[in-house]
């Protein structure tokens, strides 16, 4: 009669899991609440990182097409003998800027006919400045104009001092 005593009331009271019905439902249900809404979390995170890497990569692409353009710009530039590379380069893109389709080699060619001061002559000589030079007088050449090609042309000091003595007019 030992365990009769206990009155067939097994695991009442022993201090396990609390009744099935709802005990372990509603346990199990804040569990998989709590790992939703930390995944859900996680979730946002990620996206908000995936919009700033979309982003840095768009940065990083424009940036790339930019300096490919600029030296296809540079390359085209170079070929055509330019003087000043930097103002040919920013009235090139100027140029490209107001284009429906952006065409370098147009851009130069346009640019090259426009501002032929940037460019270096088609017969290897440099184009002067007609804004800085002196009015063209009758066609004679005087002495300093034929000491000034002859010291141009020669490299020669001693021809560019005889150059520089008569324009002072000694």
């Amino acid at each position: 009669m030992g365990k009769v005593g206990s009155g067939g009331a097994e695991g009442i009271g022993d201090g396990g899991e609390a009744p099935v019905s709802g005990g372990v439902a509603v346990n199990e249900e804040v569990i998989w609440k709590a790992r939703a809404q930390e995944a859900e979390e996680k979730a946002a995170g990620l996206e908000t990182r995936v919009q700033e890497l979309e982003q840095s990569l768009a940065r990083a692409r424009e940036t790339i097409a930019h300096v490919e353009r600029r030296g296809e710009i540079d390359r085209e530039l170079t070929a055509a003998k330019t003087i000043d590379l930097e103002t040919a380069r920013l009235l090139t893109e100027a140029t490209i800027g107001e284009m429906d389709e952006p065409d370098i080699a147009v851009a130069v060619r346009e640019l090259c006919d426009r501002k032929p001061f940037l460019f270096a002559c088609r017969d290897g000589g440099v184009h002067v400045g007609a804004s800085m030079s002196p009015s063209v007088g009758s066609g004679v050449e005087d002495e300093s104009g034929v000491l000034a090609r002859r010291a141009r042309s020669s490299g020669d000091r001693s021809e560019l001092l005889r150059y520089l003595r008569v324009r002072r007019g000694m």
